[in-house]
């Protein structure tokens, strides 16, 4: 995958994951508002990398393209993953 997909990407999941963090920390939270949030952020960063595989086929990067699609049906089953560390 080429770096400007891989920094993006890694963008997504980061604020993805900081969001969960800072719902899960929360006491004044919810369960049921909590569970809707973290659900609307899924949605989010589903959108991010769609946006993503869009640019990369747009962009004739059929390879970018089919890594950014292995990560979007990963978040799709629910196994949102980490960010790669640089």
């Amino acid at each position: 995958m080429r770096n400007e997909y891989q920094v993006l990407k890694n963008n997504l999941l980061n604020s993805y994951h900081n969001k969960v963090m800072v719902l899960k920390a929360a006491t004044a939270v919810a369960p049921q508002v909590r569970e809707n949030s973290i659900a609307d952020h899924a949605f989010r960063l589903s959108i991010g990398l769609e946006g993503l595989v869009t640019v990369a086929n747009a962009s004739g990067d059929a390879e970018s393209a089919d890594e950014l699609e292995k990560v979007v049906a990963q978040c799709s089953r629910g196994e949102i993953p980490l960010p790669a560390i640089a």
